[in-house]
């Protein structure tokens, strides 16, 4: 069989404390992004553009939004008879397993199965919560030239976008733009206006990824790959890639909201979604939006399905949502299949799916808290 060029492992394993309660029914990378994407749909569309034709998902819990989502992975072209879109759930159950010593045999025979099937020269490992539009191709041909078999991809961004998140890491290179170490945020000073913010995006040969996994159960190691490949990753020669594009980090409940709120932006909106490498989703055919005699809608995205009859200001609407009139909705997310009642008025929230704000009720928060109404609830009046 013809060796492919990539393929990739994206670990849903992320922690997502942070963001409950819109991560207490799907995993981090099934949350909807400028109304009409999630956050998975960046690195899938990331590695479609390479050219994979085979691509694992391992999930932390339950993948049953995962797979009405990505479904025979058709609009990233992993609908092929040679490769295919492969989903491994309950990651987290079966580490707990592994270690309560109630379970035997290789920890990692799933990643291992895949990369051997996948008969790829190369690997893309990389979680989801990084949204950014990275060039797989370019890092695969400054591998082409060097003799390293790994690159770490980064950005470099101000200090104020990793500044106070521990969980980040700074990139740390030589003179030869040779990864040295990848430093924790909190645990090392940050010196300067700029620093070198990790993606946690790797591209390794998949012999160097086997290896890696070999490693780690002889030494009983037993976590996301991502961790993984992070802890023997100094053991190699990693070059170094720059990211220049848009970048956000899905961390948190304030960093989702102002992510969101900047692609109401332009210039962001377009460095994101309109930059060289077309953002690909599950399309869902819908009628258009139907906009009311006397509503009023203000730099705001709004999906197909909606119907307006009031005010939506600096917002974004998911598919199928109402606005009954006399209803303001304004610098505020609303998903899926939501119904603002008639003079009710949300101002700095993020409503989940079904969710139905009653009439006359209010609902306001302030920008760096915004309120968050959970899947199916009701707001009275």
């Amino acid at each position: 069989m013809k060796k492919s060029k990539v393929c990739a492992i994206l670990n849903l394993t992320e922690p997502d404390e942070q963001l409950q309660p819109l991560t207490k029914e799907r995993p981090l990378a099934m949350m909807p992004f400028a109304s009409r994407y999630r956050l998975l749909d960046f690195n899938l569309s990331n590695i479609a553009y390479a050219g994979a034709r085979s691509a694992a998902l391992f999930i932390s819990r339950s993948g049953r939004s995962v797979y009405d989502h990505i479904r025979s992975g058709k609009p990233w072209n992993l609908d092929t008879y040679s490769g295919g879109i492969f989903t491994f759930s309950q990651v987290n159950h079966k580490r707990a397993l592994y270690e309560a010593g109630s379970r035997m045999g290789a920890f990692y025979d799933d990643h291992r199965a895949f990369i051997k099937n996948a008969n790829a020269k190369y690997v893309f490992v990389a979680g989801s919560k990084v949204i950014a539009m990275v060039s797989i191709n370019e890092v695969i041909d400054m591998l082409s030239d060097c003799e390293a078999k790994a690159a770490r991809i980064y950005s470099r961004v101000p200090r104020s976008f990793i500044e106070y998140h521990p969980d980040e890491r700074m990139v740390v290179l030589d003179d030869e733009g040779n990864v040295t170490d990848l430093l924790l945020e909190g645990v090392t000073p940050i010196r300067g206006n700029d620093v070198l913010y990790d993606l946690n995006m790797t591209v390794l040969e998949s012999n160097l990824l086997l290896d890696m996994l070999d490693r780690a159960e002889e030494e009983d190691i037993n976590d996301s790959l991502d961790v993984v490949v992070d802890y023997y990753l100094e053991n190699y020669e990693v070059k170094g890639f720059e990211h220049k594009g848009y970048v956000a980090n899905i961390d948190s409940i304030r960093s989702y909201f102002n992510a969101s709120m900047a692609m109401l932006d332009g210039e962001s909106f377009g460095e994101l979604l309109h930059g060289s490498i077309p953002v690909l989703t599950k399309g869902q055919n819908g009628v258009p939006v139907y906009y009311a005699r006397g509503s009023e809608v203000r730099a705001a995205h709004i999906a197909t399905g909606c119907e307006i009859f009031g005010q939506v200001v600096h917002s974004q609407l998911s598919r199928k949502v109402r606005v009954d009139s006399g209803a303001v909705v304004d610098h505020s997310i609303v998903w899926q299949n939501c119904h603002i009642g008639e003079g009710a008025t949300v101002r700095y929230a993020i409503l989940d799916k079904n969710v139905t704000i009653e009439p006359g009720a209010t609902l306001i928060g302030v920008p760096d808290n915004p309120i968050i109404v959970g899947k199916g609830e009701t707001v009275k009046a």
